[in-house]
C-alpha cells in the first residue's frame, strides 16, 4: 500500500462517519414530524403500522452503527498520529501532520499553498518535502 493511501484512510473514515451522522439527523427531522395517531376513525387495522416506532428503531441501529465506526476511526487515528510523530524528521512530521491530520476551518484537506504559508516554505519545496515525508513514512512503516 502507498503511503498515500495508507493516510488518506482517514479522510475516507471520516466522511463516512459525517455521512451516518447526517443520515441519524435525517432520521430525527423525520420522526419529529410524526403525526399522532387517531384512535376514533371508524377504521380498524389489525396490525396497526407504527412509524415512529420504527424510525426510533432505525435511529438506534444508525446510532450503533456510528459508535462502532468512530471507535475504529479513534484507533486509526490514534495509530496514525503516534507513527507521524515518531517519524525522525521534524520537518517531515510535520508535513503529513498539516496534510493529512489537519484541516481547515470548512473540514477540508490543507492545501499545499496553506501548508506552505504556515511553515514559511516556499509551494514547490513543501511538495518536495511531502515527496519525501511520504517516502519516508513508507520506508518505516509500510514494508
Amino acid at each position: 500500500m502507498k503511503a498515500k493511501d495508507y493516510l488518506s484512510q482517514l479522510r475516507t473514515m471520516k466522511d463516512a462517519l459525517d455521512r451516518c451522522y447526517d443520515h441519524i439527523e435525517e432520521l430525527y427531522h423525520e420522526a419529529s414530524g410524526v403525526k399522532a395517531i387517531v384512535y376514533d376513525r371508524d377504521r380498524v387495522q389489525v396490525s396497526p403500522s407504527n412509524k415512529l416506532e420504527e424510525l426510533m428503531a432505525r435511529i438506534d441501529e444508525e446510532a450503533e452503527k456510528w459508535a462502532r465506526m468512530r471507535v475504529r476511526y479513534d484507533r486509526k487515528l490514534r495509530k496514525i498520529s503516534d507513527q507521524i510523530m515518531r517519524m525522525p524528521k521534524p520537518t517531515h512530521a510535520e508535513i503529513l501532520r498539516l496534510r493529512y491530520l489537519d484541516s481547515d476551518k470548512d473540514g477540508r484537506r490543507l492545501t499545499f499553498e496553506a501548508i506552505s504559508c504556515k511553515i514559511g516554505y516556499s509551494y514547490s519545496r513543501v511538495k518536495h518535502l511531502h515527496g519525501e515525508a511520504l517516502e519516508a513514512f513508507r520506508r518505516r512503516y509500510l514494508t
